[in-house]
């Protein structure tokens, strides 16, 4: 089955700036997950328990996420060409009867 990498990438990009958005805010309110966002700080800077952080930490997460899923996901399509795995799929100019 041959992925679609930019509905799949777009897909994970959007969960994954979701949950990076909220883990600083859930910092903000309950004080808990605070080493857990100052170890994401370390990679990504500025990402911290702030308003701020949480904002930009959307953004880190949805391109990062993104750009690593549609590569994994190209990557895929192209082993599965590689292997000769047939796909599935109409071809253009071929009726069934």
């Amino acid at each position: 089955m041959k992925l679609n990498a930019l509905k799949l990438a777009s897909a994970f990009g959007i969960v994954s700036a979701l949950l990076m958005f909220l883990l600083p805010v859930y910092g903000i309110y309950f004080g808990k997950a605070l080493r857990m966002v100052s170890i994401l700080g370390g990679v990504f800077p500025g990402y911290n328990v702030s308003w701020q952080g949480a904002g930009l930490g959307a953004v880190y997460g949805l391109v990062t996420c993104y750009i690593y899923v549609a590569l994994v996901a190209l990557l895929y399509n192209k082993l599965l060409v590689l292997k000769g795995i047939k796909l599935k799929g109409k071809k253009a100019g071929k009726k069934k009867k």
